[in-house]
């Protein structure tokens, strides 16, 4: 296979990454940067589409940012990571589309960019695919943008981006098996679910962050953003059954509400946003690890990374229904019944022991990013 050279429309900001959050764009790009079939890869920051983002990315990306400028500009700041990582990142698409094109077309003939795969995750504008020059049109369908709660004022375009999507690309990935029915033509349409980084998840911590290790145990532990898919009555109905028993909930919160709501309980613990780093070492801590989402259109088309991650660090997992939850159902216990759902909690907590532990720490093995990327090139090639 000869080396690729790939340019990449990222769903994040390079400096997004930088403060800790992941998601699947994310680890791809890291795992396709230690894979010798790739060359290099140019990554375009996350094109903002309204003001609110254009104001956000010029302050986080060109203000704070301390990578090493390779190109300056009053719109655009090229990065270099290192040899095989330029990141590109500009707001010109909000101010003009064709400025935007023209200069990236400018700079990749610069760095002789002649001969390169267009791989995007990114569909708010999916004008890349007719402005640039690639060999081969690549889209990772990350999750139904459609049916996002930050989108819906773009929906019927978004929808409309699927539409073209499915027409303009060679290739399209799609992170759940229900995002396939988006896309027409199913014989250029793979699933690839989610996967995990096992050795970074299974690393060793001498010291445990003093938040965390002063929490009293059993944990039952929750990683991710909490946001309107969370189910803030299951929660408290789960709080509320195990007043001797610990509720941490790690990562950021997007609603506020939620907070208010479950404060009131001397046994629910908000931890914050934790850095990609940490992250293992909360999973560590608990002696459960849940997954409270409602059952609807937008999770309908994910595949949570926190199954994995809790898999690959041993834990038992309770989780409501919810698509590529079945992927596991020998190893994790699916309800949306509450009763049932607490009926879990203490199952789990009773009976958990170190051949379980095992064989959900064997069922991961075969979901590392790694294994996912090694498909995803595969297919590329043939």
């Amino acid at each position: 296979m000869n080396k690729i050279n790939l340019v990449m429309f990222n769903m994040s900001s390079y400096s997004e990454w930088q403060r800790g959050i992941q998601n699947r764009n994310y680890h791809i790009l890291k795992t396709l940067l230690k894979n010798e079939n790739i060359e290099k890869i140019v990554a375009i920051d996350y094109m903002p589409y309204n003001f609110k983002r254009f104001v956000k990315n010029y302050k986080e990306n060109y203000l704070n940012n301390k990578l090493k400028v390779i190109k300056n500009g009053l719109f655009t700041k090229v990065y270099e990571i290192d040899k095989r990582l330029i990141v590109y990142s500009s707001v010109l698409p909000f101010i003009s589309k064709n400025r935007f094109y023209s200069n990236l077309n400018k700079y990749l003939k610069v760095i002789k960019f002649n001969n390169y795969h267009l791989w995007s995750a990114y569909p708010l504008s999916i004008d890349y695919f007719d402005k640039l020059k690639q060999d081969l049109k690549i889209f990772d369908a990350i999750d139904n943008w459609s049916e996002h709660p930050a989108y819906n004022k773009i929906k019927n375009k978004i929808i409309k981006n699927y539409e073209l999507i499915s027409k303009k690309a060679d290739i399209i990935f799609t992170v759940s098996d229900e995002m396939q029915s988006l896309f027409l033509n199913h014989d250029k349409v793979y699933w690839i679910p989610n996967g995990v980084d096992i050795k970074h998840y299974q690393q060793k911590y001498a010291i445990v962050n003093r938040d965390i290790g002063s929490i009293k145990k059993p944990i039952i532990g929750y990683v991710g953003t909490v946001q309107d898919r969370f189910d803030i009555d299951l929660v408290e109905f789960i709080a509320k059954e195990n007043n001797d028993k610990s509720i941490v909930i790690v990562g950021p919160v997007w609603n506020n509400e939620i907070v208010d709501k479950l404060s009131k309980y001397s046994n629910i613990y908000f931890l914050g946003r934790k850095s990609y780093t940490e992250v293992p070492m909360y999973i560590q801590q608990f002696d459960i690890g849940i997954i409270p989402h409602k059952l609807d259109k937008f999770i309908k088309f994910t595949n949570p990374m926190k199954m994995f991650e809790y898999l690959a660090c041993g834990k038992p997992i309770i989780s409501s229904s919810g698509s590529g939850i079945e992927m596991f159902k020998e190893s994790i216990h699916i309800t949306n019944d509450y009763r049932q759902f607490n009926h879990h909690i203490q199952k789990a907590l009773k009976e958990d022991n170190n051949k379980l532990i095992k064989e959900r720490l064997e069922v991961v093995k075969e979901h590392s990013w790694l294994k996912r990327v090694d498909r995803m090139l595969e297919i590329i090639k043939q």
